[in-house]
């Protein structure tokens, strides 16, 4: 190995280490996670019926109907991962998949463009963009297979071996296969030796990688829910905020976007006379960064896919530009500085954020935003029946009860409700006139709604109000009302004495302006979740009404070491 090849590879080496360390700090979105609870319930309940040809078992309004489960090899993942290391080791999962996802385009980036530096920029400039989108659901798998595809098939002769794996295990885990066979059928044009045998070898290696997705256990059905999706615009599913523009107000936001976005214009450069005679015009880039660009402004989802098929298309250039200015000498004592340099920053962007999965867990998940101290009481009481549930909470009453409390309506959307059943559940939230009506249709048992979100309280004093229903517990997130006719147990077992109790009892009594016994009741809740969200808010405040506010400002201080949440940059306790 000569000493240029040898420096070649350290420098890509240093470069891909930063790399870890900046793609990990991007892996810190806090979202609620509604989509992987039912995901690992999933998982688990294939476990169970071994079988992958799947049933509704959880809600009352689907019951018993094929349920299009097209990403049951994720679940089934997601509930393994869990079932060895718990499930806040899950922010573990997400951390490796996002960290091979970019790793694997950075080296991709690097090698098609000649440069380390190039490709590290490129790729932390997508994984930059793609940020606010990355949560824990399977879609990230989409992610990482379009960056194995592109290493595999870009700018390189097309082995089969490896495709066709790739496509039997993407089609299992994420519908954004489809995307894929988009994809490969522009990495397999022959764009630079047009002849009638390279097009036929080219659509011979894409029909059989057609035919390797079909192994689903779904066939044709799981090619025609995305297409459904694409092209039926009276679906009111597409109402839900990730599938809206990224112009719509509301929804994931994603700042960095609106800049990359006029990329295309700046991608021109290739075709000027000088830039063509040092460099090939890289058409597959250009045309994956249309055609994703062209998705992205129609559905805010697909912003991560384009930010990764724009680094693929403007890689080469920066490369270029990169390697005029530091030619010669000064490129041999400047690349090892800028390497060093992307080292460190990567190291402090990482450095304000927990490894530890407990406090990781409860933001990149919003932990603190479900009833888990309520589910805890219908657990010890082994409570069943119908629910009408809260639709961000379907999937984890699936995930704690298994299906023995089934709700109207969960994040499995259209693959096993019907629009009617989506846009009933829409009138409830928005407390439209006829809300009641529709709740009561199909006499559930229970109603589960948050405190505070979709006019919570107004819905509680109109419920109990029409006689027809009475309260069983509330926590601090949501309260459990029964039928008033349904037989309960004259008293109820209390949930287990946990962290979540003593923060429904600090919410509860803060509510009701019994200070000092919130703050007792807060204290006992963290000394065991120091991070909790709650206690970081309601403790500070009962201290700085008690006139305490060095107590407060330090538990910020402490709040804010654990996890620097938007809610602590924001100065509020």
């Amino acid at each position: 190995m000569t000493r240029v090849t040898r420096d070649h590879w350290l420098l890509t080496l240093v470069f891909l280490c930063a790399g870890v360390l900046l793609y990990q700090s991007f892996g810190y979105t806090e979202m609620a996670g509604s989509d992987m609870w039912w995901h690992i319930a999933a998982g688990r309940e294939i476990l169970q019926t071994q079988t992958l040809w799947m049933v509704d078992d959880w809600s009352y309004t689907a019951h018993g109907n094929d349920w299009l489960n097209h990403e049951w090899l994720a679940g089934i993942m997601y509930y393994l991962w869990v079932s060895l290391w718990g499930v806040q080791a899950i922010v573990y999962w997400k951390w490796l998949i996002l960290g091979l996802t970019f790793l694997t385009l950075q080296y991709t980036l690097g090698r098609d463009s000649g440069s380390a530096l190039a490709g590290f920029l490129c790729a932390a400039i997508a994984a930059a963009i793609a940020a606010p989108f990355l949560d824990v659901r399977p879609h990230i798998y989409t992610l990482l297979f379009y960056a194995l595809l592109l290493l595999i098939a870009h700018r390189r002769r097309p082995r089969l071996y490896l495709l066709l794996p790739l496509f039997i295990v993407w089609v299992n885990l994420h519908g954004g296969f489809f995307f894929g066979l988009m994809a490969l059928a522009i990495l397999l044009f022959p764009w630079r030796n047009f002849t009638l045998p390279s097009l036929r070898s080219a659509v011979f290696i894409g029909l059989l990688c057609l035919l390797a997705a079909l192994l689903n256990p779904s066939g044709l059905g799981t090619f025609f829910y995305p297409l459904k999706y694409a092209f039926d615009e009276t679906s009111p599913f597409k109402q839900l905020a990730e599938w809206l523009p990224p112009f719509s107000p509301g929804g994931i936001q994603s700042p960095l976007f609106f800049v990359f976005m006029w990329a295309p214009i700046g991608a021109l450069v290739y075709f000027l006379p000088a830039v063509r005679r040092r460099l090939d015009v890289p058409w597959e880039g250009l045309a994956l960064m249309l055609l994703t660009l062209a998705m992205a402004v129609t559905s805010r989802r697909f912003i991560p896919i384009y930010a990764m098929s724009m680094a693929l298309a403007m890689a080469p250039l920066l490369g270029l530009m990169i390697e005029t200015l530091l030619a010669g000498g000064r490129g041999r004592l400047v690349k090892p500085l800028l390497a060093c340099g992307a080292l460190l920053f990567g190291l402090y962007r990482l450095q304000p954020y927990p490894l530890q999965s407990g406090p990781a867990f409860h933001y990149l998940t919003a932990e603190y935003s479900y009833p888990v101290d309520l589910m805890n009481m219908v657990e010890a009481n082994g409570l069943h029946g119908k629910v009408f549930a809260y639709y961000n909470w379907g999937g984890y009453l699936h995930w704690r009860t298994d299906g023995d409390m089934k709700v109207y309506i969960d994040g499995r959307a259209d693959t096993i409700y019907d629009a009617d059943t989506y846009n009933n559940y829409v009138t409830v939230l928005g407390s439209k006139p006829g809300w009641m009506e529709i709740i009561e249709a199909d006499q559930p048992d229970y109603i589960l709604w948050p405190q505070t979100r979709g006019s919570g309280l107004a819905k509680q004093k109109a419920l109990l109000e029409s006689g027809r229903w009475r309260p069983v517990y509330q926590d601090s997130e949501g309260w459990l009302l029964a039928r008033d006719d349904l037989e309960l147990p004259d008293t109820f077992k209390r949930p287990p004495q946990t962290a979540w109790l003593d923060v429904t009892g600090m919410q509860l009594n803060a509510w009701r302006g019994n200070r000092r016994e919130a703050i007792a009741h807060g204290e006992k809740a963290r000394a065991a979740m120091p991070w909790h969200r709650s206690v970081c808010h309601t403790l500070p405040q009962g201290y700085r009404l008690s006139g305490d506010v060095g107590r407060a400002n330090d538990i910020l201080l402490r709040c804010w070491e654990y996890f620097p949440s938007r809610l602590f940059r924001a100065g509020q306790g």
